[in-house]
């Protein structure tokens, strides 16, 4: 998968990992043509999309639109397990040859720094988790049920340590 960075924030600051290094993270999932933007907003533009396409309130650190579908004709353009695919998955539109945009993950940077500064983590592991748990949601994952969030959130793990960096959050249990 390949990724771009999108800035959309009037004169901010740089984000604490590169567009390589953010890239880097998320080379190995989904499709080498697939492309998908990591666009950075203000904590304003963040809460009304996320009112709009999601229906919440306020603002939140990422949220993601796939442009995949999860059932179509013909064999899949990703089968489930392959690039880290929860699911069979299908191009909404005709590829392209180069690159195809397959999603975009919005983050509101701002947000992200108040929330790892309090939750006392490190900010670059903070940027590294979102983008792939964005990319995640992206390639079919979901976290509704406990089963769901153990699922994702060591796919995410195993991610992060393979580019150095460990998971903010705790492994969850289940209870007995």
């Amino acid at each position: 998968m390949k990724l771009t960075l999108v800035e959309r924030r009037p004169q901010a600051a740089p984000p604490p990992l590169t567009a390589a290094q953010l890239a880097a993270l998320v080379a190995d999932l989904g499709c080498a043509s697939w492309l998908v933007n990591v666009v950075l907003v203000t904590d304003r533009e963040m809460g009304e999309l996320r009112q709009r396409w999601y229906g919440g309130e306020g603002v939140t650190d990422v949220l993601s639109f796939s442009y995949l579908e999860t059932a179509g004709l013909g064999p899949p353009q990703l089968a489930v397990a392959c690039g880290s695919a929860a699911c069979d998955l299908w191009i909404l539109t005709e590829p392209e040859a180069e690159a195809t945009l397959v999603g975009e993950v919005v983050l509101a940077p701002a947000y992200v720094a108040r929330g790892a500064r309090a939750a006392g983590w490190d900010l670059a592991a903070e940027w590294a988790l979102l983008v792939v748990h964005g990319c995640l949601h992206i390639l079919g994952w979901r976290h509704d049920h406990a089963a769901q969030r153990q699922s994702m959130r060591a796919e995410e793990r195993e991610i992060l340590a393979r580019a150095g960096f460990t998971h903010p959050l705790p492994p969850e249990t289940t209870e007995a």
